[in-house]
């Protein structure tokens, strides 16, 4: 007599389930590992964005001044020169930064908040920008942090940032 061969539907089911709920926590910790991949890579933007400036400083005396926040990047200014930020590069004077790097839209729902913004009164300046999630290491919590010359990144006070 012959073996029937194969699974029932229940150990079909029971099978096809444990799968499911496998790929579901992949997804889950794979995501997670993105937004902390997107996170220290705002970080490192901003840090090579705060050496760019020390160098300007320590040639012009002062930081590239602006009348309000403007977005570094793509949005806005893309190349950091003797002339300050400026979305493209003049063809004369020294260049510190070319391209100025841009935030990630990914994983960031306002869409007035998916840049680095620069303000500066030329004594000091200010780098606000987001984070997606917590950063332990850093004592960064999710949402706009700040940078400013000679100091940590740090979360914002009072939801926003502001020249010292």
């Amino acid at each position: 007599m012959q073996q029937p061969r194969g699974l029932t539907l229940m150990e079909g089911m029971i099978v096809g389930g444990i799968i499911v709920i496998l790929l579901f926590a992949t997804g889950i910790s794979v995501s997670a590992a993105r937004e902390r991949v997107r996170d220290y890579k705002r970080l490192a933007d901003v840090s090579r964005v705060q050496a760019s400036l020390e160098l300007f400083f320590n040639e012009q005396n002062t930081y590239p001044v602006t009348e309000e926040p403007i977005a570094l990047g793509s949005q806005g200014a893309g190349c950091l020169s003797s002339d300050g930020f400026a979305p493209t590069c003049p063809p004369t004077g020294q260049i510190f930064m070319n391209p100025v790097p841009t935030q990630t839209s990914i994983g960031i729902s306002s869409s007035d908040l998916r840049v680095y913004a620069y303000e500066s009164s030329g004594d000091s300046y200010v780098i606000s920008f987001m984070v997606e999630r917590a950063i332990p290491q850093t004592n960064i919590d999710k949402g706009l942090v700040c940078a400013h010359p000679g100091q940590a990144i740090v979360p914002a006070r009072n939801g926003s940032c502001s020249l010292q």
